[in-house]
């Protein structure tokens, strides 16, 4: 075959294509009996260029590939959602609070000194580190004069950091004065990820549907595109009785997770059909341009405690870490809001930590009374929560 770009898209030749071409165009120059068998020297230049050959469609097949935002990646996938006017939400960095104590009066530089750098200087900056070696950078440069304070250190690395109390006690930066360093409680800001492009590429899908005919999509769209928002959902009831989930009739109710409640607000405003009723106990006035008010209602999401029970042997014998299969639950297993919690999913997961793992007795409970397979959350505000204190693995 050819390489061929047409309507039915991008068509390359195979290995096997190259190597038959390359193979008759020696016999051509060389005759008939030349013998191009893998082990002889005239057959391993025929296959390293046949193999070069295929490299360069690999690429070329990547770079038209690159066109499609549903298979971009990376930069380009930034490239390609940008015509969709939107972007790739970046990271952000953990804080918590520390109390700092010294003897003495003491200067500490933060971060604020350095804000103008691309690259803080970690030398200059006061900085501790917690007992599992994630170090945390002063968030604001401070004075202490012969007291304990409480000042905000942010993570070091960005993304969600884990933070348990009681464990950030060792001053990285020696400074004379200063006695001791503890954070009595967790983080107080959460970091996240840099989105990633499998979630960027939802967004994207979802930001199309913002000028879409069915207003219900549209509001949803609009709504998973405010900055901050990791979680919108819409729901229309559109009879004349109230629906199951409580919603009055001929309304819409709108569940939003993150971004500010004005930016929410502003879009409901802008999406809602005229007569269409609302609900949900957050609300943000908007001043239309005839002075009027319009009072734009949504909810949040509410979390709701999940129990967890499962059994779990190793056949030819060994230590199971019960407490590290619990961890890994919780900081991998996240349940949508309105989803419901699927005990399948959890056995296909820790599967997955050790193969040689023989699950039974898998099951979920809402009530930590009666357990089952599945179990659903009572309205669509809701979104189950795992905790290591309510997953019981049995050995």
């Amino acid at each position: 075959m050819s390489d061929i770009l047409d309507g039915d898209g991008l068509q390359i030749k195979s290995l096997s294509d190259l190597r038959e071409e390359l193979e008759g165009a020696f016999r051509e120059i060389y005759g008939e009996d030349i013998n191009i068998e893998p082990n002889t020297p005239d057959g391993q230049i025929i296959n390293i260029f046949a193999q070069e050959g295929v490299d360069l469609r690999e690429l070329l097949e990547q770079i038209n590939a690159g066109f499609d935002p549903d298979q971009a990646e990376g930069r380009t996938l930034d490239q390609r959602v940008a015509i969709n006017g939107i972007q790739r939400r970046g990271g952000t960095y953990t804080q918590t609070p520390v109390d700092v104590t010294a003897d003495r009066s003491v200067s500490l530089t933060g971060l604020d000194d350095q804000a103008e750098a691309l690259e803080p200087d970690v030398s200059g900056l006061f900085t501790v580190r917690d007992d599992a070696g994630n170090q945390f950078f002063l968030l604001e440069s401070a004075t202490i004069n012969n007291e304990t304070l409480s000042l905000t250190f942010r993570a070091e690395d960005i993304g969600e950091v884990t933070v348990a109390p009681n464990t950030i006690t060792t001053v990285v930066t020696t400074t004379p004065g200063i006695t001791e360093v503890n954070n009595p409680e967790g983080a107080s800001v959460l970091g996240e990820d840099e989105e990633t492009d499998a979630a960027l590429r939802r967004r994207r899908r979802r930001s199309v549907a913002i000028t879409s005919t069915g207003y219900v999509q549209s509001i949803e769209a609009a709504l998973g595109n405010v900055d901050g928002v990791t979680t919108a959902i819409v729901r229309e009831n559109d009879t004349n009785e109230e629906d199951a989930d409580g919603t009055g009739p001929h309304s819409i109710w709108a569940i939003v997770e993150g971004g500010s409640i004005d930016d929410i607000g502003g879009v409901i405003y802008a999406k809602k059909p005229p007569g269409t009723g609302q609900r949900g106990d957050e609300s943000v006035e908007i001043d239309r341009p005839n002075g009027t008010k319009f009072v734009a209602r949504f909810d949040r999401p509410i979390n709701k405690d999940l129990w967890i029970s499962f059994n779990v042997v190793l056949p030819d014998g060994g230590n199971i870490d019960t407490d590290f299969i619990a961890a890994e639950i919780v900081e991998n297993i996240i349940w949508g809001v309105g989803a419901d919690a699927v005990g399948s999913v959890i056995t296909e997961f820790v599967q997955g930590l050790n193969e040689r793992y023989q699950i039974t007795a898998m099951q979920v409970s809402d009530d930590n009374s009666t357990f089952f397979e599945v179990v659903s959350p009572e309205s669509p505000q809701h979104r189950f929560i795992n905790s290591t204190d309510r997953i019981d693995i049995i050995t």
